[in-house]
């Protein structure tokens, strides 16, 4: 890989990791609830809060795979499956920079 493409993939994942912490700031900011509570009110609050405490939970677990894959490219080891040591595709890095795996591993994983 050179070192354009690995800065090019570097930004995606820079933009990518801006984006998640925006939009987990968003979630984990506590609504405005500005009618009167009533028993109806406590249904859709609870069933309101947990569903944006999944949603905050799901994007961590994105956040963690691109910290992880900038880690990776500090170390030099960016875009080299994690289980085979096989270079990762192009294609794939493009729909999904933080790919830990070569597709043809992650065949296997996904059945």
């Amino acid at each position: 890989m050179t070192n354009e493409q690995l800065q090019h993939y570097k930004e995606l994942l820079i933009a990518e990791r801006d984006r998640l912490n925006h939009e987990i700031k968003k979630l984990e900011t506590p609504p405005l609830f500005e009618d009167v509570p009533g028993d109806e009110d406590d249904v859709d609050e609870s069933t309101e809060y947990f569903n944006t405490t999944a949603s905050a939970g799901d994007l961590r677990h994105e956040l963690g795979n691109i910290e992880h894959a900038l880690l990776k490219v500090e170390k030099g080891t960016y875009g080299i499956c994690e289980a085979t040591g096989k270079e990762i595709p192009a294609e794939v890095l493009e729909v999904n920079p933080a790919a830990l795996y070569h597709p043809e591993y992650q065949k296997n994983l996904n059945k």
